[in-house]
């Protein structure tokens, strides 16, 4: 059976759903953008270990950082890890591992270690 005095929702529900939709929202980004940040860290790492072999390692260093910096992903030297080896045979190397968070309407930081760690085979030819 259906009430027949139930009105509906008020208008401050309305306004409860409104604000609470956008709090989770809110804090969903703020989760979701330390991933997003890192798949897209991974896209220039992947791509600087594509030309790597054929530059010197200050270079790809250098524009690997401006690039990072592109993206707003700040490395700090003195916690986070850039590794570019040439050790492994016929291959070549990028290493990346640094620390991302996430502050939270100020009380509470997401935080996570992040590692890139991409090898790519050298072809012949190159």
């Amino acid at each position: 059976m259906v009430n027949q005095n139930s009105k509906g929702i008020s208008g401050f529900g309305v306004i409860f759903i409104i604000i609470l939709l956008l709090v989770i929202g809110y804090v969903g980004y703020q989760i979701f953008r330390i991933q997003f940040t890192y798949s897209a860290a991974k896209n220039k790492v992947e791509d600087a270990v594509k030309i790597g072999p054929l530059r010197p390692d200050a270079e790809i260093m250098n524009d690997l950082l401006s690039e990072l910096r592109e993206i707003k992903l700040q490395l700090n030297p003195a916690y986070d890890t850039i590794v570019i080896d040439r050790t492994i045979p016929d291959s070549f190397r990028i290493y990346v591992a640094y620390n991302d968070s996430s502050n939270i309407f100020g009380f509470y930081t997401y935080s996570r270690h992040l590692v890139i760690d991409v090898i790519m085979p050298i072809r012949a030819g190159l």
